[in-house]
């Protein structure tokens, strides 16, 4: 398995170079053999451009009884909704998802830092802290939690004594081959035993390498104010969801975590916000998860910033 994903990677590589070269029909022929998650996408945009619509139509209708990679899902509505137009075709009507709850600030930025930054310092108050985390604190959570099963010796997992984490840790086969593991350490989900192996991991791990714990990111204040504010069946849905792709989706959380710990619900205790500035927008995967939170109930919202003073 690990050669045919490397074999896939290969024919996508070389697909993009003969399309480069303007050698389409190998372009295509690579694509097709490719089982690299963009492979299809790809396929599927030069065919638009050489105007093979119909062919193109048929393999997206394909698509739709084959497993669906998370950034792919919305390249292929839009590229279905396009070859509709162009073919007479009628399209199913599209799937209702969850609205965002979003709000607006105008701020000052006299000294020019992010606009993540300048809205952490305008959220933040001493009841409720906030703490710039972006992709950095569930994965950190995750990692320490799971650590044992990241790092498990897996034949062909590591090579030398030097890895930062295990080669095959995007393979498709990842999870399966330590799924005993993953159910072992997520069950600690269900008491508070979790908090009190994320901390020991926390301690005797400092400083060692890992694909996903960013350490200078993860002090021990923000480790507590986690475990103390994030309800641990928010932690399982979101961890759940990374390992069913991790590639795709340990990158897309919101900017800013603002806590509460003196909330009367326990989860009312956080809220994760995004943070947009002016002309930025959201992008396919920070959507897809802002989209999981609101339907399984975890408090998050966007943040759209505009700067005193400017021109509209």
């Amino acid at each position: 398995s690990w050669l045919e994903s490397r074999r896939g990677r290969l024919l996508f590589e070389l697909g993009k170079l003969a399309e480069r070269g303007r050698n389409t029909e190998l372009a295509l022929a690579a694509y097709e053999q490719s089982g690299h998650r963009e492979a299809r996408l790809r396929q599927l945009r030069l065919m638009e451009r050489l105007k093979r619509y119909r062919e193109a139509w048929q393999l997206i209708i394909a698509a739709g009884k084959q497993t669906r990679f998370g950034a792919e899902e919305r390249g292929l509505e839009r590229i279905q909704s396009r070859l509709a137009k162009k073919l007479g075709k009628t399209l199913p009507p599209p799937s209702t998802r969850p609205v965002l709850t979003a709000f607006t600030l105008e701020l000052d930025n006299p000294q020019d830092q992010s606009v993540e930054w300048v809205t952490m310092e305008h959220l933040a108050q001493p009841e409720a802290p906030v703490a710039y985390v972006e992709n950095t604190l569930i994965n950190g959570l995750f990692g320490l939690l799971c650590w044992p099963a990241v790092f498990a010796p897996v034949p062909g997992a590591f090579f030398h004594p030097f890895h930062t984490g295990p080669v095959d840790l995007y393979r498709e086969d990842f999870v399966a081959q330590r799924q005993a593991l993953f159910d072992e350490y997520l069950s600690s989900l269900a008491t508070d035993e979790y908090k009190t192996k994320i901390r020991n991991t926390w301690r005797q791990k400092q400083g060692i390498a890992s694909p996903f714990v960013i350490w200078p990111v993860l002090s021990e204040e923000l480790l507590d104010l986690a475990l103390e504010c994030i309800p641990a069946h928010h932690l399982e849905l979101m961890f759940r969801r990374l390992l069913d792709n991790l590639r795709e989706h340990r990158s897309g959380f919101p900017d800013l975590i603002r806590f509460h710990p003196g909330h009367a619900d326990p989860n009312g205790r956080y809220e994760m916000i995004e943070v947009k500035g002016p002309g930025d927008r959201l992008q396919d995967h920070q959507t897809r998860w802002l989209e999981f939170c609101v339907e399984h109930g975890i408090p998050v919202s966007v943040c759209y910033v505009r700067w005193n003073g400017a021109a509209e």
